[in-house]
């Protein structure tokens, strides 16, 4: 469906072709466009400060001055040929947030596989890779609601779900990536650009499947995406740059809390919290330098002639 909608490059988004492609029955159904702002996460919650906003709201921004990650990391974000917008839900429970937590890329990664993309991942906690390069940034900010103070959404949660993904942008261009660190969705699927409309529509479509399953049927529809379970993994502890700090593991699940299970080399199980560190697959930075030998060739090259 996505592969026959081709995009012009640096056509801003159309909210009213998004709703025309949207399927869903509650998400993306309202929709807030901005061309620029610091980040969509930023929009959406001055609005949650001002209103009561629906519950799959989504905003829209077509640049962002202060994109950013998890632990605030930045995320190179200004060009109009990608994708950032932030979801507004309002979920009832911590399970429900759990969910969320695993859907998100899930959702992102099944959009880009349908848009040609081969083997896309999911990397726990929040990221959407494939060849070992992202592509996609997942952040999830929650709250909690008082009745009294919130009015007719009553007690419960407010999550503010940002995500932000390369689509249409050529990333070995990108001054602010090195290569090898990221690619896009039409770096991976042959050059087909595709409508950020339509991708959008996909990733609530696919969203809001997946909340209809229990935890069992959404973790075993993860497991068929994840690149983490099973394989030798990197852990880096946050706030610790010394590559000293950081250790090798074996990736064998996930908790019920969502936190990620790792075996270590004494055979001991350890509890790893997306607080606490940041993972890289085992043989990262050797894979990583090979992208980066290639895309250096490429560029002697393209001088040379």
């Amino acid at each position: 469906r996505l592969l026959s909608l081709m995009s012009k490059p640096g056509k801003p988004f159309d909210p009213k072709r998004f709703g025309a492609l949207l399927r869903t029955k509650e998400l993306g159904r309202a929709c807030r466009y901005t061309p620029l702002a610091t980040s969509s996460m930023d929009v959406a919650d001055k609005l949650l400060d001002q209103e009561n906003i629906p519950h799959g709201s989504v905003v829209v921004v077509d640049s962002q001055t202060k994109g950013r990650g998890r632990n605030n990391r930045s995320w190179s974000s200004q060009n109009v040929s990608n994708l950032y917008f932030s979801l507004i839900l309002h979920p009832t429970s911590i399970e429900e947030i759990l969910s969320v937590n695993f859907a998100a890329p899930l959702a992102v990664a099944m959009a880009a596989q349908t848009c040609g993309v081969k083997d896309p991942k999911v990397k726990w906690p929040n990221d959407v890779w494939v060849k070992s390069r992202k592509f996609a940034g997942i952040l999830l900010n929650t709250t909690a609601r008082n009745s009294k103070l919130e009015g007719s959404l009553g007690v419960g949660y407010t999550v503010n779900l940002g995500i932000g993904v390369n689509i249409n942008q050529d990333m070995a261009e990108a001054k602010s990536v090195s290569s090898g660190e990221a690619t896009s969705i039409v770096m991976e699927n042959g050059n087909v650009q595709i409508e950020r409309e339509a991708f959008l529509a996909e990733v609530c479509e696919n969203l809001e499947s997946l909340a209809m399953l229990s935890r069992v049927g959404l973790m075993k529809k993860y497991e068929k995406y994840d690149m983490l379970v099973g394989n030798d993994i990197i852990v880096m502890p946050n706030k610790k740059e010394d590559p000293t700090s950081y250790y090798d593991a074996k990736a064998v699940g996930y908790s019920k809390s969502g936190y990620l299970l790792v075996k270590l080399p004494d055979g001991n199980i350890k509890t790893l919290s997306a607080e606490e560190v940041s993972i890289r697959p085992g043989g990262y930075y050797e894979t990583r330098k090979k992208y980066e030998e290639v895309s250096d060739t490429k560029k002697s090259l393209k001088g040379s002639s």
